[in-house]
């Protein structure tokens, strides 16, 4: 399994911007072979921090949601709206075991 979480910073012009464009990866990467989850938060007190939860049956999985039209454009977008550059970070599920994660 792989897991990645993401914070972005995203410029306050653009934020409904940004929001569109990762709803509409998000619906898109959970359809995607491999994909268990892809959970998106925005942050309560600072509404341009954006934090993505992503979770894979493996890295192949991963890779190959990064060669898709859609994590492209997403992309595109993110790059043009980031206010400065955030930062991932890859995990180990602990809790629940594997078995229990569903798609």
């Amino acid at each position: 399994m792989y897991i990645f979480q993401v914070h972005h910073y995203i410029k306050p012009e653009s934020i409904e911007a940004y929001k569109a464009a990762t709803l509409e990866n998000a619906r898109k990467t959970i359809l995607e072979p491999g994909v268990i989850r892809f959970d998106m938060f925005q942050d309560a007190l600072n509404p341009a921090h954006f934090s993505l939860l992503e979770v894979y049956q493996d890295t192949a999985a991963r890779d190959a949601h990064l060669e898709t039209e859609h994590f492209k454009m997403w992309k595109d977008v993110y790059l043009a709206t980031q206010e400065r550059k955030g930062n991932g970070d890859e995990f180990n599920a602990l809790f629940p075991d594997e078995n229990l994660w569903a798609k």
